[in-house]
C-alpha cells in the first residue's frame, strides 16, 4: 500500500472497538516516529503523556465533554506544550546535541555552542504570548507525524480539540512541569459500525488548494 492509499484510508474515527488494544510493539513504533518529528530549532519543546489506565481516561473524559473516543481507545496522546522556555531548556537540548553528535566526524563544539547562544536570543526575547503560540505550533507538527505514521500501520485516529484544556491540566499535575494540554489523539481500532468510515473522503480540488507561481 502506498502512503495515498494509507491517508485515503485514515479518516476521524468516531466509535473505536474497546475490547482491542494496540501491541507494545506498535505503540513502540508509533512513539519512535512522534520522536523522529521536526521541530522548530530541534528542540521538541513539549511532552506527551500516552494514557491507557482505563480509570484515568474515565477521569478525563469529562473534560473531552464525555466523548466516546476517550474512554475506548487503545492509547490516548496527550500533547503538552512547555508554558514557557528558559535558558536551562535550551542549555538541556544544546547538552544532548553535544551527547548525541559528539562522535560525528563533523563534530564541532564551538558550532554548536553558537548555536545554542542563538536559539536564546530568538526564543527567550519573544513576547510571552507569541512565545507560547510558537510552542504549540510544535505539538502540530509531531501530532501531524503521529497521524501519517498511525494511517500506514492500519491504526484509528482522531486528533480532538474539542476538551477543557485547564481541567485535563489540573487532572494530570501540569502546571507544576511547566506543561500545558495542547491536543489530544485517541489511538486504536475502528468499529464496523462507525458510519464515517465508508463516506468518500471531501477535500478542495487542485485547483482551488495550490497555486503555482
Amino acid at each position: 500500500m502506498s502512503l495515498t492509499d494509507s491517508l485515503n484510508w485514515r479518516y476521524a474515527t468516531t466509535k473505536f472497538d474497546s475490547s482491542k488494544s494496540i501491541s507494545d510493539q506498535d505503540i513502540v513504533k508509533l512513539k519512535e516516529i512522534v520522536k523522529l518529528s521536526p521541530s522548530s530549532w530541534g528542540f521538541q519543546f513539549y511532552k506527551i503523556f500516552v494514557i491507557t489506565d482505563p480509570k484515568l481516561k474515565q477521569q478525563l473524559s469529562p473534560a473531552a465533554y464525555s466523548q466516546d473516543q476517550i474512554v475506548d481507545c487503545s492509547h490516548l496522546f496527550i500533547f503538552c506544550s512547555y508554558n514557557n522556555v528558559r535558558e536551562e531548556d535550551i542549555d538541556q537540548m544544546i547538552a544532548q546535541f553535544h551527547n548525541t553528535r559528539s562522535n560525528d566526524d563533523s563534530y564541532n563544539k564551538e558550532s554548536i555552542d553558537k548555536y545554542g547562544d542563538g536559539a536564546k536570543k530568538s526564543i527567550l526575547k519573544m513576547e510571552p504570548n507569541r512565545q507560547a503560540e510558537w510552542l504549540k505550533k510544535q505539538c502540530y507538527i509531531a501530532l501531524g507525524q503521529l497521524m501519517v505514521g498511525c494511517a500506514d500501520m492500519r491504526i484509528d485516529s482522531c486528533p480532538m480539540e474539542g476538551f477543557k484544556s485547564d481541567e485535563v491540566d489540573l487532572i494530570l499535575d501540569l502546571k507544576a512541569q511547566n506543561l500545558t494540554s495542547v491536543v489530544l489523539l485517541p489511538v486504536g481500532y475502528r468499529t464496523s459500525n462507525d458510519k464515517y468510515q465508508y463516506k468518500t473522503k471531501v477535500r478542495k480540488s487542485d485547483e482551488l488548494l495550490f497555486e503555482e507561481q
